[in-house]
This record gives C-alpha cells, structure tokens and sequence, in this order.
C-alpha cells in the first residue's frame, strides 16, 4: 500500500457521484482552453487517448470497438498483465464535436459520456459515467481514476502525454472514499 503524507483536499475540479436506478452516476466538469474539435480528438483517436487515457484502437462510430490498453507503470494494484491493463468497449453514440458514449471497464452496463460544449474560446466538458450496481465497491477507483486521467487532458489536446502517478491516484481514491463513507 502506499502511504500519502499530505493528504489531498478535492476542490472544485472534483468529481460527483450520485445515487440513480441501477448504480451511481458520476460526474466530472472542466473548462479546456481549447476548441471543442482540437478536445474531440483527444477523446476520440488512438493518439488523443494515448496521452491522457490509455493506449487505444477505436472506432469512433456507433458499434465500433473500443480497445483499451493502460499502461501505467506496473504496480501490485494493476500489475502489466492482459487480464488488468485490457478492455473491450463499445462506441454507442458519436455527435462530431458534442457528444461521444462508450461503454467502459469491457462491462456494457457502464457506460461514459462525454458532453461538449462552446465557452468563449474555449470548451465545457462533462464526463458522465453510469457505474453499474456491482461495481459499488470500486466507486473511489473510479472517481480518483477519473480525476487523475483528466488532469492530462489539456496535454492531451496539445499532443502531450500526461505521466501516471500511482502516488497521486493513490492519493484521489482516498480523498474520495472519506466522502463517499461520510455520504453514507
């Protein structure tokens, strides 16, 4: 286990999870300086999510694959093998430049949406993900997977890969598990 000496404090750029039927919705917002086309790519090609999310081959239509692989240096938590670092998705929804859905974690009722929008110069991303019932207990993983990941984003659009720390998600799942538990 790894021991964080200063724990993190969730600001404003943190994530919501929310009871629905079925499972939990959660919820990120951002605000990226850039366009909503130059942030599509990001979300959307093998290169864009290899910066910030996992290596991938994708099909950005509806029914295409979604191939993940993540290659965040090995750790005891996800060591490099196939069955951890590999998932089959789904693309379900692809509006150019506004709405892309895709299932997630190889499990097709887990399902993610990101939501585009023009601010100014810029663009209001939403990340909305339906976490499955049984995925009840890996709630904090995946709220501090996702806050992790979409710090590289603003790199990620600039064609920059965003380095994994396992300290650092570590840190997030923590801070979002002591909310979950005094959610509860």
């Amino acid at each position: 286990m790894t021991e964080t000496l200063n724990p993190v404090r969730l600001d404003a750029d943190a994530g919501t999870c929310r009871r629905i039927e079925g499972g939990w919705e959660i919820r990120f917002e951002r605000r990226l300086r850039h366009s909503p086309e130059r942030v599509w790519k990001a979300l959307t090609t093998a290169d864009g999510l290899a910066c910030w999310l996992a290596e991938a081959d994708i099909e950005a239509k509806p029914g295409g694959r979604m191939e993940l692989n993540f290659r965040q240096p090995d750790h005891e938590f996800m060591p490099d093998t196939p069955e951890k670092r590999r998932q089959s998705n789904e693309v379900l929804v692809v509006q150019p430049f506004t709405r892309f859905e895709h299932t997630f974690g190889g499990n097709p009722e887990s399902v993610v949406s990101w939501r585009l929008e023009p601010d100014g110069d810029g663009t209001h991303l939403t990340l909305l993900h339906r976490v499955p019932e049984s995925w009840a207990d890996a709630r904090r993983n995946v709220l501090g997977g996702w806050h992790h990941h979409m710090e590289g984003l603003d790199d990620a659009v600039r064609g920059v890969r965003h380095p994994w720390s396992w300290d650092r998600w570590f840190a997030l799942r923590d801070a979002y598990a002591a909310g979950l538990e005094g959610a509860a």
